[in-house]
């Protein structure tokens, strides 16, 4: 299997060689993962290497198959997907698709379909898909992507082979940045700490300058624990309300990491790399028991936002604590 532009996923790329050298095929497989982790990437190497018509290692991506694929021009490469304006999947968009796969594949023997989002299917949309994967056409592939499992009926769970997308080491995201945004090693590294072993967030973060002014403001602003000031930061909450859940895991990266330096004074184990010399300067100024505190906090005001509790209240009750 040609893996050569792939980074990490090792487990899972073993996986999928097995199924290709064994020629074990199964008509529908479901990737799971959270958004971002690499779902829709690890699928489609496995689906085009399926597709592939070269010779040797597969996928080729010279043959006009592999072509095809990665222009997103195949004629037998269906994606379904959640439509801009609705919250889910319908049942006629699985309507829709099966009245595809009854016609055999313009090409190649095969035709694959994706359906991203699964887990945003209605319940009526899994019913329909249920009688598809229990007679399944036999020139037809399934790749389900998901962010959780959840939702999904146990009936289609029983008829798709499980591809967990596990989370990916701070080297191997730091490299994956490098290659695709040509950043420096240190800025990287910081991204792909941040990020907690999701590549896709990384590469998000990396390119979010909203993001980037945030961080500089929280962390600098910080400073002011302890005192009234470090009410001023309720500003940026107020500012950026649909970013709420990235402004506490800012802060509570930096206090972690605090409390890091505070206890064992391991700089390898810090996210923050790029910013040592606040962390110098901030990091004497607490106890452990304060920093443990200030997470607590954290993860309390988290589960009283997610219960609608007063935003301006809720936030300025957990500045008020540091």
């Amino acid at each position: 299997m040609n893996t050569d532009h792939i980074i990490g996923q090792s487990p899972l790329i073993a996986g999928m060689k097995r199924i290709l050298a064994g020629g074990r095929i199964v008509h529908a497989y479901l990737f799971t993962g959270p958004a971002g982790a690499g779902k829709k990437t690890m699928s489609g190497l496995f689906a085009q290497a399926l597709l592939c018509t070269g010779q040797g290692n597969k996928p080729c991506r010279q043959c006009i198959v592999c072509r095809q694929f990665q222009s997103g021009n195949h004629p037998d490469v269906i994606r379904i997907k959640k439509p801009v304006d609705k919250t889910a999947i319908v049942v006629d968009q699985i309507r829709e698709l099966q009245g595809i796969v009854k016609v055999k594949p313009y090409q190649a023997g095969k035709r694959v379909c994706f359906i991203e989002q699964a887990h945003l299917m209605t319940e009526q949309a899994q019913n329909a898909l249920l009688k598809t994967l229990e007679e399944p056409p036999s020139h037809t592939l399934f790749f389900l992507l998901a962010d959780n499992t959840n939702t999904l009926l146990s009936t289609i769970l029983s008829r798709c082979q499980h591809f967990r997308i596990g989370s990916m080491s701070g080297e191997d995201i730091s490299e994956i940045l490098e290659r695709r945004l040509s950043i420096s090693r240190q800025d990287a590294a910081v991204y792909a700490a941040l990020s907690q072993g999701n590549p896709g967030k990384a590469i998000s973060l990396a390119e979010d300058d909203t993001f980037r002014h945030n961080r500089e403001i929280l962390i600098k602003g910080f400073s002011q624990a302890g005192s009234a000031g470090i009410l001023e930061l309720y500003d940026i909450f107020s500012r950026n309300k649909d970013r709420k859940e990235e402004l506490l895991d800012i802060l509570q990266i930096w206090i972690r990491d605090l409390l890091i330096l505070k206890e064992t004074g391991e700089w390898n184990l810090v996210v923050n790399l790029d910013q040592t010399h606040l962390l110098k300067r901030q990091v004497s100024r607490f106890t452990s028991a304060a920093l443990r505190d200030m997470i607590k906090n954290i993860e309390e005001s988290r589960r009283m936002l997610k219960n609608n509790s007063n935003y301006q209240l809720t936030v300025e009750s957990l500045l008020l604590s540091f």
